[in-house]
């Protein structure tokens, strides 16, 4: 048995540079699935509503009190991950579409774009923020249907 040696005939990786950043975003991807269900299962102050998977958070939007439930498991872009109302308007809720999501780090923090539709399936609005699944936070910037931006912070 012989043992290979570096010499005259050493190729250098060939994979392309694309490859290798589509292997690193997939694993990213699949460390960042497990920290989140494994978060998920740790004890935590946000309430859980029939599924295990559904987190609610409250908060602002501007002036305006509102209260969020996300399924943060089910996150895959274009897909419906949540709901939201307006405290004083209970009937007024809102389903989100997750349209982006960039992982931060791997302690759970991602950079977020969530848009928002009406029962009718009108897009009216867009979430722009950070969401931080161990601190169970989420804040940005929120742009209405006519262009008008408020910050939002929800716990």
């Amino acid at each position: 048995m012989s043992i290979p040696v570096i010499g005259d005939d050493y190729q250098p990786d060939k994979t392309p540079a694309k490859m290798k950043t589509i292997i690193c975003n997939l694993l990213l991807a699949t460390a960042l699935v497990f920290g989140v269900v494994m978060v998920s299962a740790q004890a935590s102050p946000v309430e859980t509503l029939a599924s295990d998977n559904i987190q609610t958070l409250k908060g602002k939007i501007g002036p305006y009190a509102v209260t969020m439930q996300l399924a943060p498991r089910d996150f895959e872009e274009g897909r419906f991950v949540g709901s939201y109302f307006y405290n004083d308007r209970p009937n007024s809720k809102f389903r989100l579409k997750l349209v982006k999501m960039e992982t931060i780090n791997l302690h759970g923090s991602m950079k977020v774009v969530l848009e928002e539709y009406t029962a009718t399936g009108r897009h009216t609005g867009t979430f722009n923020g950070q969401y931080e699944c161990r601190g169970d936070y989420f804040a940005g910037t929120f742009t209405n249907s006519q262009g008008r931006k408020f910050k939002f912070v929800l716990e």
